[in-house]
């Protein structure tokens, strides 16, 4: 099977994928949630920011070469924070739409409540995969400054490759974040390949999608007037975000539960393994 046989399946989910969030749009609020959660921590470390800068004006004019050293030490530690808490903000929420989606593939009802709950019991779990996460970034990240993009998008396509069903995994059992890693990783090393094309197929929705939202706005700005076409674009933008980013956890869930033998009715096992470059 060639790579354009296999996104047109990744297509043929990812529809899937949406249509069951259509019958459930409950599944929306949680990445609606997790912007939001995003936004405001965005807005409290930025506000922080700009806070010591108000009150200790010329507080870096003033610093020392030594002082210099640890205020760099202290922006690596604040940064550090600022990925942990973003990471467990994601991953928090992402977990509670995984089980809720695990929920309607049992015939289910989801929750928006139970999925908070869910997330909550094992917050712990979240925060040091958070933790795991956060630093990796931050290493990526600095091998990116030293030896260049190109060696850091190697390594974070084989970060992403190895983590891609990590998600899943915090959601359907109540392990470690190491464990949770190899256990991503095995379930990608043992039953696909190293080339994913659903990936593909997913990022085409949602440039589908914020290709509709432009074109829309940009129609009503000039036909209609510009104070209707831009706040439409820009609605119609978000929601494009939110729904390709549920059906993306929506459909690794369900890739999930297929490698593990319990392929949800609303899906096809062959769709799904086809859609992984097989070894």
């Amino acid at each position: 099977m060639n790579v354009f046989d296999r996104m047109r399946n990744g297509w043929h989910l990812g529809t899937k994928s949406i249509e069951l969030i259509a019958e459930h749009p409950k599944l929306l609020f949680f990445p609606v949630l997790s912007g939001v959660s995003m936004l405001a921590i965005l807005v409290s470390f930025v506000g922080a920011f700009f806070g010591v800068a108000f009150f200790s004006p010329g507080y870096l004019e003033s610093l020392s070469d030594g002082a210099v050293e640890i205020n760099q030490t202290v922006a690596m530690l604040v940064g550090f924070l600022f990925y942990l808490v973003m990471y467990f903000i994601v991953v928090f929420f992402n977990v509670a739409l995984a089980y809720n989606a695990r929920r309607v593939f049992e015939g289910e009802l989801p929750s928006i409540r139970d999925g908070l709950s869910f997330s909550a019991q094992r917050a712990h779990r979240i925060l040091a995969w958070a933790a795991v996460a956060a630093t990796v970034g931050i290493i990526i990240q600095a091998i990116e400054e030293r030896l260049g993009s190109f060696v850091s998008s190697l390594l974070g396509f084989a970060w992403t490759l190895s983590t891609y069903f990590v998600i899943p995994t915090l959601a359907a059992q109540d392990i470690g974040p190491i464990d949770a890693l190899k256990h991503s990783a095995g379930l990608i090393r043992q039953r696909w390949g190293d080339s994913i094309g659903a990936g593909f197929s997913m990022g085409l929705f949602q440039f589908a999608g914020i290709i509709v939202a432009i074109a829309t706005g940009a129609l009503l700005s000039v036909f209609v007037h510009p104070a209707l076409g831009i706040p439409v674009g820009a609605v119609l933008f978000l929601f494009t975000i939110i729904v390709t980013s549920a059906a993306r956890q929506v459909f690794l869930t369900a890739a999930y539960e297929n490698v593990e033998g319990r392929t949800p009715s609303a899906f096809d096992a062959d769709t799904l393994d086809a859609v992984f470059t097989q070894k």
